[in-house]
């Protein structure tokens, strides 16, 4: 608890800094967001009527003051695009986000640790060799590009896949909202056609993220083995006479699955941002598609509350990591 309130506080001038920071850059979006509103057929003083409704005539500091006083009261102000609250839209929208990002990044590790260890175990060799160009390849290629190739060939080519049209396709329908991820909606409502409808749309954009983080996890783990595979210990265990299998499973890989955690966590955070242009490929309804129509709004309560949610969101993991971290390896300690 004490490790947890003292990680609370820290955040504390950093959450500051993106609200501040973030209030100004929205202010600074190119285009005029009482112009777009008021319709290309407004005339001036109908613009200056909407921008005197909106409040973008009152000053930057007195703005920012009722922003902030507005955040006091969990007030993330309402979106002008969609006439809701920022707050319910991203409620809405978060869990598919998260479930698009989370599936992803269990496809990336399942792919990237043991790529990571079998090009650690022969370095060099044709698994390593696999490991560096699926690495690079994952890195080099835009994630939008990426996405756009999958469809031509999986949907357009093949007709593997259904067309990416969101979380669902048109024949069926959405699943009582439990958690919001529909994937668990769906199992725990024990529809297994849903469930398999909802993850057939999820393999072209899980896929597409994945292989953006498959290649810092594969380099990570596979960094980390060969350091491990290289101490005394380990060594100790081989000359021992202990077998190969329990010699990797554990001494080696249980020593160097903290820095694969530590960048797991940094990976994740890198595939909620990437995220933001898959969701638009794939028409995913995230929060990633919300902002950028915001932007394209110059809507600046949308764009601020995404920023804010993906800063807690970074927080809280880094927090999260940081607590198994110390279950998982007992010489890691914290400054608390």
């Amino acid at each position: 608890m004490r490790l947890i309130a003292t990680r609370l506080l820290a955040a504390v001038p950093t959450m500051i800094g993106v609200i501040i920071v973030t209030f100004i850059l929205t202010r600074l979006l190119p285009g005029d967001a009482a112009a777009y509103f008021a319709g290309p057929a407004a005339t001036a003083d109908s613009i200056e009527a909407t921008r005197h409704h909106l409040g973008l005539d009152r000053p930057l500091p007195e703005q920012f003051v009722l922003y902030v006083e507005g955040l006091t009261r969990g007030d993330l102000g309402k979106s002008l695009t969609s006439g809701q609250s920022v707050l319910d839209d991203l409620s809405h929208r978060l869990p598919a986000s998260i479930e698009l990002t989370f599936l992803a990044l269990l496809v990336a590790l399942g792919l990237g640790i043991p790529l990571g260890t079998g090009a650690a175990l022969k370095p060099g060799g044709r698994i390593d060799h696999v490991c560096s160009l699926v690495s690079t390849v994952g890195q080099a290629t835009p994630t939008f590009f990426l996405g756009l190739l999958l469809v031509f060939v999986f949907y357009y080519l093949l007709e593997w896949v259904p067309a990416p049209i969101g979380r669902l396709d048109v024949v069926y329908s959405p699943p009582h909202e439990i958690t919001g991820a529909w994937s668990i909606d769906a199992a725990l409502a024990g529809d297994w056609k849903l469930l398999g409808a909802v993850l057939r749309q999820l393999i072209l954009p899980v896929t597409t993220l994945a292989l953006f983080g498959l290649g810092p996890l594969a380099r990570v783990t596979r960094a980390s083995m060969i350091e491990v595979l290289a101490s005394d210990y380990v060594r100790t265990a081989r000359a021992a006479g202990l077998p190969r299998r329990k010699v990797l499973r554990a001494y080696a890989f249980r020593n160097a699955v903290v820095p694969v955690l530590n960048a797991s966590g940094m990976v994740f955070s890198y595939m909620l941002g990437a995220s933001v242009l898959v969701e638009k490929v794939f028409g995913w309804p995230g929060i990633g598609a919300y902002a950028i129509d915001a932007v394209l709004a110059s809507d600046f309560a949308p764009v601020q509350g995404f920023v804010l949610a993906m800063a807690l969101l970074y927080l809280l993991l880094n927090l999260i990591i940081d607590i198994v971290n110390g279950l998982l390896d007992p010489r890691v300690h914290f400054d608390v």
